[in-house]
């Protein structure tokens, strides 16, 4: 017996909408609420900002693909493409779903009724092989001998199910079981937006004008008073009536006695209850259609909120669900994975950037960006590289191989002077512009003993594998650049001379030639 039934003294424990005498009131008959209005699924998901802010998550949800890796080690994995649930959830959980579909209403369903349920049908082999859903207000959990239990009931009687046999994505509850309807308990806030629309259809149905009094000096009779309205109604009332000039006869005279609806801040307290639904579902208000919060500079925060406080909690039920039920590996070795970076993309130049960045970083190569992009690899897209500041000199050595299996240190080498060479114009150039002319002058002359280790520590790395001196070949090159400047009688020219020194080196021929020196040096 387990510890809740140990706890109740009971043998078994029934939990689940079914016996909730409040869940049948709000679910088939409607749930009243202090502004007079009925809210069930059905009537809160005809509140735009209910439907918006349902459609919205279950749209993002069903969008974003699941992959099944394999773990290879702690800190490597591969995609497993053939896992039968893999294939499940990316082309048919079902015989008569897509897996948008499928994904797409399990995530409504939670989102209205607190838990989503699918059964599992497996094969011989106890693998599952299609989820077929299963609806929420149908569904009752029992516990019985601590083992939960669900009881389906349908028009064709009721089906047990054990607990590995059903998919449950559940939102927030109280005892992790089964979870609370986000419908039933914000009934009231629904309530009061639905009042508000009826209002306001109401409100535009007569013309959008208040009602008032029309006033005659004589008395009327029942029927005249009758004749009168409907006469009065019938010419004036109405959206196709609007603007019509009325006729005022025998000293008649109108008074307007409401308020008009501008005055009582209806638009205010319509906007108040669409940001409340926004908070019960933690959806940020621009996502349906609510700008009024919105700027330039706020709108990418918000949808990177919207990614890590929305819809992240719900990718993690789902993965850990699948996790449980459908791949069910002791020791974790395989499981499933939303790839969430679909819905952080963004737009094509952000996009990029942010590839250039992991390129030039060495984390990503161009065959991995291409497939991230949907493009074939190419010949040569799986060379990684490295900026040269961060390669530690041990290891040098392990230079990339292209596919002839033949080395690229020498380009290696060749792309380090060439980086050395903009140092040191770079630097020449940041002196110029900042330095006062003491400081100036005296740079000028100890520059060779500021820049020599700077550019040798960046040409280590490349030159281990030659047995070059990166000292050598550093003084060699400040050696060159002093030769270019020592003409200069300003600073404009000798930045100019530093310029073109450096474009010199454009052309291979002007590396060869430092090299050679630096080894004839030695």
């Amino acid at each position: 017996m387990g510890l809740l039934n140990w706890l109740s003294k009971t043998e078994k424990e029934t939990r689940g909408q079914l016996r909730d005498p409040n869940w049948w009131l709000s679910t088939f008959t409607g749930s009243s609420t202090a502004s007079g209005v009925t809210v069930t699924a059905d009537t809160a998901m005809r509140q735009p900002a209910v439907f918006s802010c349902v459609r919205v998550i279950s749209e993002d949800v069903a969008s974003l693909p699941i992959k099944v890796y394999g773990r290879k080690s702690d800190t490597e994995r591969e995609s497993i493409s053939s896992h039968p649930v893999a294939k499940m959830l990316a082309f048919a959980p079902n015989g008569e779903m897509t897996p948008f579909t499928f994904k797409e209403t399990m995530t409504a369903h939670v989102l209205l009724y607190g838990n989503a349920y699918a059964e599992i049908e497996r094969n011989g082999a106890g693998d599952p092989i299609a989820l077929w859903i299963l609806l929420p207000e149908n569904m009752k959990i029992e516990i019985v001998d601590g083992t939960v239990v669900y009881i389906y009931q349908s028009p064709r009687g009721s089906a047990r199910f054990a607990s590995e046999n059903i998919f449950h994505i559940k939102g927030l509850g109280h005892d992790g079981i089964i979870g609370y309807s986000p419908i039933a308990y914000a009934r009231e806030t629904i309530g009061i937006s639905a009042s508000m629309e009826k209002s306001g259809s109401a409100f535009f149905a007569n013309s959008s004008r208040p009602s008032g009094i029309l006033s005659h000096p004589a008395k009327l009779s029942e029927d005249a008073a009758k004749r009168l309205r409907q006469g009065w109604d019938g010419m004036y009332s109405g959206n196709v009536n609007v603007g019509k000039t009325a006729i005022l006869e025998e000293g008649m005279k109108w008074a307007q006695l409401s308020i008009p609806h501008s005055d009582a801040q209806w638009l205010e307290a319509r906007a108040y209850a669409l940001q409340d639904i926004c908070r019960i579902y933690r959806m940020p208000p621009h996502m349906v259609g609510d700008l009024s919060h919105a700027t330039f500079s706020n709108i990418e925060s918000q949808q990177i909120s919207y990614m890590q406080q929305t819809l992240m909690p719900w990718l993690r039920r789902w993965e850990q669900e699948i996790n449980k039920k459908l791949i069910n590996t002791s020791d974790n070795s395989i499981y499933a994975e939303f790839m969430a970076e679909e819905i952080l993309r963004g737009n094509t130049p952000e996009r990029f950037n942010a590839y250039k960045t992991a390129r030039e970083s060495g984390w990503l190569s161009v065959n991995e960006i291409r497939k991230r992009e949907n493009l074939n690899p190419i010949t040569g897209g799986d060379v990684y590289i490295q900026p040269l500041n961060y390669v530690d000199s041990e290891y040098a050595n392990e230079v990339q191989v292209d596919d002839g299996g033949t080395t690229s240190s020498r380009a290696w080498l060749m792309d380090s002077v060439r980086r050395c060479v903009a140092i040191i114009r770079n630097t020449h150039q940041r002196k110029a512009d900042k330095a006062s002319e003491e400081d100036w002058n005296d740079w000028l002359l100890q520059q060779d003993y500021q820049l020599r280790d700077k550019v040798s520590d960046i040409l280590e790395p490349a030159c281990i594998g030659f047995e070059f001196n990166p000292q050598l070949i550093s003084q060699e090159l400040l050696m060159t650049c002093d030769s270019a400047i020592h003409d200069s009688k300003t600073r404009k020219q000798s930045v100019e001379s530093c310029n073109n020194w450096a474009k010199s080196f454009a052309n291979d021929s002007s590396l060869d030639i430092v090299i050679k020196r630096s080894i004839e040096n030695e």
